[in-house]
């Protein structure tokens, strides 16, 4: 385990003992994807977190046939569907890789027996659900808050790498425009 991996696991839970970091990773699986391959998949019950080591992650929705991506997560961060995960209910969104990519796995049914004698691992998860929700409430007020020009602009300025690897299709789906808009948008900026 690396120090990136540490400030992974610190960025979520800062108060987690360094001397617990490695169990977490202990009881975490590897997975390489190819662009494409779908780690979660619409209707299946989502029983884990991810996190991210190289590549990035697509969090999409199918409404009517068409994907509407809900988010990306890049390397060094968490995803996972939070109300499949809680509820154990059939997950309603697909989560996918955006690019050849590698990740981590952390299945909470398999490791459950072992981390739960553990009063900071058990606080890691639930401070890594608040970590993952509370991205999902920035996108979300973004849609709140922004007009579509506004939410291109707050992109630019706090998640650059989103316009350098995302097509322009898959941006103009997250901030929910066409990418004729997408487009005017842009011309404008320049």
């Amino acid at each position: 385990m690396t120090k990136e991996f540490q400030a992974y696991i610190k960025k979520v839970s800062a108060r987690i003992p360094d001397e617990d970091i490695p169990s977490l990773f202990k009881w975490a699986q590897s997975r390489d994807l190819k662009k494409g391959e779908v780690l979660l998949r619409e209707g299946e019950v989502c029983r884990e977190f991810y996190l991210v080591e190289k590549g990035y992650l697509r969090t999409w929705y199918n409404k009517d046939g068409d994907p509407i991506n809900l988010n990306f997560t890049f390397e060094g961060d968490f995803t996972t569907n939070l109300k499949s995960l809680n509820g154990r209910l059939p997950s309603d969104l697909t989560i996918e890789a955006g690019e050849d990519s590698r990740m981590w796995v952390f299945n909470l049914d398999l490791r459950r027996e072992k981390y739960e004698s553990n009063p900071e691992i058990v606080l890691f998860y639930r401070r890594l659900a608040v970590h993952v929700l509370l991205a999902s409430e920035e996108h979300s007020n973004l849609f709140k808050l922004y007009t579509p020009a506004e939410r291109y602009r707050y992109i630019e300025q706090n998640n650059p790498r989103l316009l350098q690897r995302i097509s322009l299709s898959q941006i103009a789906s997250y901030l929910g425009v066409t990418r004729e808009t997408l487009s005017r948008i842009r011309g404008k900026r320049q």
